[in-house]
């Protein structure tokens, strides 16, 4: 994962809330509810806006992945290894977020770039 310095606190961020409240509030809050709630509130701050759609993708990826695994009739794995995995990673980008540091996770936030390209811009 790809640590970038600490953001710009002076932009627009949705609700009035500080951009590191605002990111890390769309990792906190349930990642896609968040997330959605922060990439469509209102704001125009760029690292507010990437956390909450690398918020939204890094949901599906992770639904997505649990929902094969448990198919293939491996939730011992999921419950054991991916969920695990997946929970430590969550708590790195709420904490980073809050901290005002955007953090890009590999290959989820080349996905993100797609499908959100024109939100982000």
């Amino acid at each position: 994962m790809a640590s970038q310095p600490p953001v710009n606190t002076t932009s627009d961020a949705p609700f009035g809330l500080q951009p590191n409240v605002a990111a890390g509030l769309a990792y906190l809050l349930f990642m896609i509810v968040g997330g959605l709630i922060m990439l469509f509130g209102g704001g125009t701050n760029r690292f507010v806006k990437f956390a909450a759609a690398q918020a939204i993708t890094l949901w599906v990826c992770m639904f997505v992945l649990n929902f094969v695994l448990t198919a293939l009739h491996l939730g011992v794995l999921v419950f054991f290894i991916v969920w695990p995995l997946e929970t430590i990673l969550w708590l790195v980008l709420v904490i980073t977020a809050f901290m005002g540091k955007e953090v890009r996770v590999p290959g989820v936030a080349d996905l993100t770039q797609k499908i959100f390209g024109a939100q982000l811009a």
